[in-house]
């Protein structure tokens, strides 16, 4: 057995006439050293195979050694989300945030690649996967949808496994992101929906008969998300200043039963109603003096309403009233393009629906923007053809 310098390893010649290089891997759980081997036909072969060995092995220790949470160099990716989850977000990103990721990796990602080790995952597998989810991502069926998700959807989920595979990196536990080139098809983009002006009376009579005058008509005055609204308090309705403070969040995949911080800080607002949402709104509150602080309750429970029910009685109330069905976000949308229609500037409108940025707002409405651009340049257009003919008229 020809040995090498201390702490090389060694080699030998086997009588199935191959070199095998031997060397120390690691330490078990008990404290005891184990061995790893290399095979070649040549003895130059077998050291640079046995050097290539230990040197990965001496990398792989190094990792264990500096994050002081891997059991092994090269983990699975069930094992490294378990990782990212409760050393990297756990207590940093909002619970209900948390959920949401929990909930979107468990479901399709972990069941199809979750058994593959991070070094295992390239390009390739990144986009089959987002293939597949295209394909038959749908957890079950819904009709006129199709068996796989859309691809915003998708995009969501790719943005997910590159978040949980960027840290691997940061952590040099692999060398690159395999999601960095992995394209996605954008869907057919959807256009806004939004109620028109002669369809909310109607709608607010049947919201009317179904308990919910107060709730839809705030809703339209100020563009509230669901969240936000579901989670006021009477402590937020100032009657005297007409106005309401959003400062809280009802996330609908808890169902009411978690309030967190808005979802930016500029969803933080206080917004300016209208005297005859205000003065629904302080009667309603003078008719139940005794009753929860909660400005909306469920009326069965007494807790905050679930957003998953609003939706479905919002469904209800618009069948009713023989309108088209919409989503309760599109309420958001009609709001605001109702308020710039009357001539609310951009700013004002952002500022009310919570918009961290007013480039979002403008390029969210750019179809509304466009009309108003439109009509300021007729009038413009009009004034300089007027002051133009009064010029000519003078000259002559």
């Amino acid at each position: 057995m020809a040995r090498l310098a201390k702490g090389e390893g060694t080699v030998r010649l086997r009588k199935d006439g191959r070199w095998e290089g031997t060397y120390i891997a690691g330490v078990d759980e008990n404290g005891k050293k184990f061995r790893k081997n290399v095979l070649a036909k040549s003895k130059l072969e077998c050291v640079e195979k046995l050097n290539a060995a230990q040197a990965q092995c001496t990398k792989e220790q190094e990792i264990i050694a500096n994050c002081g949470y891997l059991k092994e160099a090269d983990p699975t990716l069930e094992d490294w989300y378990q990782i990212w989850v409760k050393i990297f977000l756990k207590g940093v990103i909002k619970e209900y945030t948390l959920f949401s990721y929990c909930c979107n990796f468990e479901r399709y990602i972990l069941p199809r690649i979750g058994g593959l080790k991070l070094s295992e995952i390239d390009g390739v597998v990144c986009q089959k996967l987002c293939a597949d989810l295209l394909t038959n991502g749908r957890m079950r069926d819904v009709k006129n949808k199709g068996k796989g998700l859309s691809s915003v959807m998708v995009q969501d989920i790719k943005r997910l496994l590159s978040s949980c595979l960027q840290k691997a990196v940061d952590e040099g536990i692999i060398e690159k992101n395999p999601t960095k080139k992995v394209k996605i098809p954008n869907d057919k983009k959807i256009e806004m929906q939004t109620m028109k002006r002669e369809e909310i009376g109607v709608f607010l009579e049947e919201a009317k008969r179904s308990g919910l005058y107060e709730f839809y008509l705030l809703e339209l005055s100020t563009g509230m998300r669901l969240g936000e609204i579901c989670a006021l308090t009477w402590d937020d309705f100032n009657y005297k200043y007409k106005t309401i403070s959003v400062n809280k969040n009802s996330p609908s995949a808890f169902g009411g039963a978690m309030i967190t911080t808005p979802k930016t800080e500029n969803s933080v607002r206080t917004l300016k109603l209208t005297d005859e949402c205000a003065e629904l709104l302080e009667l309603m509150k003078l008719r139940r003096p005794d009753e929860s602080n909660i400005m909306f309750p469920d009326p069965k429970t007494g807790e905050r309403r679930n957003g998953s029910a609003v939706t479905v009685q919002l469904h209800r109330i618009q069948r009713r009233a023989g309108l088209p069905r919409i989503r309760f976000h599109d309420l958001r949308h009609t709001f605001a393009t109702l308020m710039l229609e009357q001539g609310a500037d951009i700013k004002t409108v952002s500022y009310m629906l919570g918009h961290s940025d007013v480039r979002f707002t403008m390029n969210r409405y750019i179809h509304v923007t466009e009309a108003l651009q439109k009509n300021a340049a007729a009038a413009m257009s009009e004034i300089i053809q007027t002051h133009g003919c009064k010029s000519a008229r003078k000259e002559t």
